[in-house]
């Protein structure tokens, strides 16, 4: 079953009001931005810890971290950071694709093999760190929207 982690970040009241004034596609852009930036945050974390792993001998586990849209939420934006198990698409873009099918035993162990959480400790070390990528991305988005609709662009 997923974990979910979920960011509050207080004190951005003049932002959220800026965001509340775009339109709605332009909202969806800047929502995506923002969770897009949070989540390849948590993903470098991710990779970083594997490639500490001294277990870890091959480069499969590493390149199968990504970070993917969820297209089917009820919520403005959503990304995940998770492992890709099987190879998807087309066949010339599944030569490119790395799988770790085996990360689950990698980050929760077996009876015969130690747990080595790589993805989790790349959550809860770096939660405030992704709140604050964030607010920071949410910040420009939301000027640069605010400069092209002063332009008349919007």
């Amino acid at each position: 079953m997923a974990n979910t982690v979920t960011f509050k970040v207080n004190g951005l009241d003049n932002l959220r009001h800026a965001f509340n004034e775009l339109k709605q596609e332009v909202k969806t852009k800047v929502s995506r931005s923002m969770t897009n930036a949070s989540a390849q945050l948590v993903k470098r974390a991710a990779v970083k810890n594997i490639i500490r792993s001294p277990s870890v001998v091959t480069g499969s586990l590493r390149d199968a971290v990504i970070v993917k849209r969820e297209t089917k939420t009820q919520l403005t934006s959503e990304h995940l950071v998770t492992v890709r198990r099987k190879k998807t698409g087309s066949e010339k873009s599944q030569a490119k694709q790395s799988t770790a099918p085996h990360a689950i035993y990698v980050e929760f162990g077996t009876k015969n093999m130690p747990e080595e959480p790589f993805l989790e400790p790349a959550i809860t070390n770096n939660a405030r760190r992704a709140a604050d990528a964030m607010a920071k991305t949410g910040k420009k988005k939301i000027e640069a929207a605010a400069r092209k609709a002063n332009r008349g662009k919007l």
